[in-house]
């Protein structure tokens, strides 16, 4: 046998048991080992004990899809429209999954809505779901708990709670955003970076296992109702070319620019995904000088300091015409009041793409009606209820 095949050979061996090994164990400091919880996935494989695996390599495009977040109504909203429009449409591509999530069953009423009960053990549901249509895709899953994200962030949140410039005004809380609550929307602010950096980190030490990078990288939230059909290899339904460097970023929720989804070449998503807390200091610096009482607004952030840094990769952010998500809430309601909007918050297009009414449409991909009539929670929220049972 030629001394390539037995080293081929050989490194796919021990890949199998470091994969395996990685199935079995749990993330540290993420509180994911906990008894009754044995079949989430996660991957604990330190420094020292990590080895590199020779994999042949691939003729084709390769691509993650990272999602994140708070799984609210996970199995009645989410799952059935994750299915249709982000797992099939990319069975053909083959993208592998990574997944963080915050362990939480509670969600007290606030900004995201009503609150309600949530089954943070319906996310692994997923997996189901993409091995049923994407049979040879990796999935992988790590989850916080409440308890575990304040040990480690408590510093930085006491921070940002009470910095204040010489005036007494605050520095990282925006003050001059009416639908910003003190300290509350900041705080989750921290929650959804951690997020978004803790399965980016998963699908980058999947990367480091097998030696390969991922060529397209998606980051899509665990909470909304996917509407219309993503195919990470597009971009306004046109195939992306090769060496093409374009991000798609949704047409709405402008304030200044949508911070709910992107889908992009690597090195474009790293920074959207896992620089944020690196470039917290020097953008809320920016912000005092140049727009004070903006401090650390998520929109504003990317606006001002993440998307910049990403067209300095050389890629460009483009805003899709017809992409449309609805949030989901964990008292089974979905915000349908999004994809729409003044033209200066949502793209126009969208909603004549949909191809009929958006609660119709909504119906549609859910499988069932929704009940009773839209409720306006606020000036910019509109709520329809559409319990499963």
């Amino acid at each position: 046998m030629p001394i390539n095949q037995k080293y081929f050979n050989a490194s796919l061996l021990l890949f199998r048991i470091l994969y395996q090994m990685g199935r079995r164990a749990v993330f540290p400091g993420s509180n994911s080992g906990d008894e009754g919880q044995q079949d989430l996935e996660s991957w604990q494989l330190r420094p020292k004990s990590l080895r590199t695996v020779i994999v042949p390599e691939s003729p084709t495009r390769t691509c993650a899809i990272n999602l994140y977040g708070l799984p609210r109504a996970f199995e009645s909203l989410a799952l059935p429209t994750l299915i249709k429009n982000v797992i099939r449409p990319n069975a053909i591509n083959g993208c592998d999954y990574f997944v963080h999530y915050y362990y939480l069953t509670e969600e007290m009423p606030g900004r995201s809505g009503e609150g309600g009960r949530i089954n943070p053990n319906e996310v692994v549901k997923l997996k189901q779901a993409v091995q049923e249509f994407s049979p040879k895709s990796v999935i992988q899953f790590r989850y916080d708990k409440e308890q575990a994200f304040w040990d480690q962030y408590q510093p930085l949140i006491d921070k940002i709670r009470a910095s204040n410039d010489t005036d007494g005004k605050f520095l990282y809380f925006p003050w001059r955003s009416p639908s910003y609550v003190y300290p509350i929307t900041t705080d989750n602010i921290v929650k959804m970076w951690h997020s978004i950096q803790s399965a980016w980190s998963l699908m980058t030490l999947y990367e480091t296992l097998t030696t390969r990078k991922f060529d397209r990288v998606a980051m899509l939230r665990l909470d909304v109702v996917y509407i219309t059909p993503i195919n990470v290899f597009q971009v306004n339904r046109r195939e992306v070319g090769k060496n093409e460097k374009v991000a798609l970023i949704p047409g709405f929720g402008r304030h200044p620019v949508s911070d709910r989804l992107i889908i992009g070449p690597r090195e474009a998503i790293e920074i959207w995904a896992s620089q944020r807390f690196d470039r917290l200091e020097e953008h809320v610096k920016f912000v005092h000088e140049k727009h004070p009482g903006w401090g650390m607004h998520s929109e504003m952030f990317l606006h001002w300091t993440i998307f910049p840094a990403i067209r300095d990769t050389g890629t460009s952010i483009v805003e899709d015409d017809s992409l449309c998500f609805f949030r989901a809430r964990a008292d089974e309601s979905v915000w349908v009041s999004d994809c729409g909007g003044k033209p200066e918050y949502a793209k126009t297009s969208i909603l004549k793409n949909l191809g009929g009414d958006k609660v119709e449409v909504l119906e549609s991909v859910l499988g069932r009606k929704c009940r009773g009539e839209a409720q306006n929670l606020s000036w910019s929220f509109v709520a329809l209820g559409c319990p499963a049972g």
